[in-house]
């Protein structure tokens, strides 16, 4: 499901910059409707408003800094969607294969949970470099880092299990 959420990131990220651009519109009218309206006897009252305008700005700047995603990060988040897509296919059925007791399932489930920690750690390692940028990326990037830890304690699980099942099986 992860995998096809970071397929679909993008254009979600894209649509909800237009929906924020959109309603920040809708209540900078309303708010300059309400501030036209107003009586603006004092100086404070005037000075109030402007530094919730400028709250307000900033505050618009920094929500739109943090959806934005460079071309770089948006190509690999991609690209790592697809490739987890066939990595997780490649773990499902080491999982089955686990379940049937050929003579090669354990071998599979080696190279299932091995290419799950390689792609998990380059993902980790391309999203959290330099060259991507925002939030969202750092946090998918770091993410794979609690699915590494998993696949490690699955390795270490298989390894230290009886095989003795899976090397009578004729061939």
């Amino acid at each position: 499901m992860n995998d096809i959420k970071s397929i679909t990131l993008p254009a979600m990220l894209e649509k909800q910059k237009v929906i924020f651009k959109d309603e920040m519109e809708k209540s900078k009218t309303t708010e300059q409707d309400s501030v036209s309206t107003k009586n603006t006897d004092s100086l404070s009252t005037v000075t109030d408003e402007n530094d919730s305008e400028d709250f307000f700005i900033g505050g618009e700047k920094s929500i739109e800094k943090m959806l934005d995603l460079s071309g770089f990060t948006k190509t690999w988040i991609v690209r790592f969607g697809y490739i987890g897509l066939l990595v997780s296919a490649l773990y499902i059925i080491g999982g089955i294969f686990l379940l049937v007791r050929r003579n090669f399932s354990i071998k599979l489930v080696y190279a299932a949970l091995v290419i799950s920690i390689l792609c998990s750690g380059a993902q980790a390692a391309v999203l959290t470099s330099s060259s991507s940028s925002g939030i969202i990326a750092l946090t998918t990037g770091l993410s794979q880092i609690f699915g590494i830890i998993i696949d490690i304690i699955l390795l270490a699980v298989v390894f230290a299990s009886d095989k003795e099942a899976y090397a009578t099986i004729e061939k």
